[in-house]
């Protein structure tokens, strides 16, 4: 790698980093309960980033922004519209 790569790198700033959430503080987000937001992932409505993707029971993390842009995105969906692709 060259000295102006590196230097580049080292100079590329990717701000503080967004922390993940528990469930429950997803469902406070949400203003719904624990269970509706762990139905809701496990069915592919909202995002969210199991912990250990290979376990058979998963535990669920959540950043807020993604789950502000998917309740953005679905005020801009008309009544009746498909809900978004599953996401795996």
């Amino acid at each position: 790698m060259t000295t102006s790569m590196q230097t580049a790198i080292r100079n590329f700033d990717l701000g503080p980093a967004e922390a993940f959430v528990d469930p429950d503080t997803a469902a406070d987000y949400l203003q719904t309960t624990r269970r509706h937001v762990l139905e809701m992932v496990r069915e592919g409505l909202i995002p969210g980033h199991p912990l250990d993707p290979h376990a058979k029971k998963k535990d669920w993390r959540f950043l807020l922004s993604e789950l502000h842009a998917y309740m953005l995105s679905c005020d801009q969906r008309p009544l009746g519209a498909c809900k978004p692709p599953r996401r795996v």
